[in-house]
């Protein structure tokens, strides 16, 4: 199993549309945190899939020799999930085939009881939240995927449903905005779908196969609009 580290240890501050409560210092520290508990729970293959806009990989690079760091320099859209999914997309041809992935963001970190495996039967498992509903959400701060095929066609599908969700026919007023928008096209340059909720609505309607869990056992800090929030999954 390989494990993917999304991560943006130093964004460009004209496009921080969240503000961030963590130094780049703190980034730094946290991302290198990381890497080295997924090498020590014996990860042997890493890849750090970075979109900093100016950063110094050496430090990490020479504190851990199972790491491979692949720098993006992506334009930067104000949904971080079209980023996160362009990224990965990027990411699949320096996985091997047949390789089970682990997927982790980028300053959270595998904890005691965290347990590297999937089932050969299954392609996907994720921790899921409110997966009876009509908006249920996935954690995409760490997921495990079968292989890179098949990540490829649910990241592809996530992306569609990012752009397409807003346009959905539900009613007669979206169906008369869809008649405007056919009669008249203009260019959709934003959505504000997440990729929790797009992955979710991916899993549910598509054919992959999931395993819901109810917890990953992984931990690490996201900085809110107030506070440093410790987050458990």
């Amino acid at each position: 199993m390989i494990a993917v580290i999304t991560s943006c240890i130093n964004p460009k501050d004209e496009i921080t549309f969240t503000k961030s409560y963590f130094s780049l210092e703190e980034r730094e520290a946290q991302t290198l945190k990381t890497i080295n508990e997924l090498s020590k729970i014996g990860f042997s293959q890493i890849i750090l899939a970075d979109n900093s806009y100016k950063y110094d990989f050496s430090k990490l690079q020479l504190q851990n020799k199972n790491l491979k760091i692949i720098h993006f320099q992506q334009y930067q859209f104000e949904n971080k999930s079209i980023n996160e999914i362009l990224i990965l997309l990027s990411t699949l041809a320096h996985i091997p085939a047949a390789t089970k992935i682990f997927k982790i963001s980028g300053r959270y970190f595998p904890t005691d009881n965290f347990r590297a495996h999937l089932d050969d039967n299954i392609d996907f498992k994720v921790k899921g939240f409110d997966f009876d509903s009509n908006r249920p959400v996935i954690s995409t701060r760490g997921y495990f995927v079968k292989n890179k095929v098949i990540y490829e066609q649910f990241l592809l599908s996530c992306l569609n449903e990012i752009y397409s969700y807003p346009y959905r026919v539900v009613g007669f007023r979206s169906f008369w905005i869809f008649l405007i928008d056919f009669v008249k096209p203009k260019l959709r340059t934003m959505s504000y779908i997440s990729v929790e909720f797009a992955a979710a609505r991916v899993l549910k309607k598509g054919s992959f196969k999931y395993q819901l869990t109810d917890i990953l056992h992984i931990e690490g800090q996201i900085a809110g609009l107030q506070t440093k929030e410790l987050i458990k999954e």
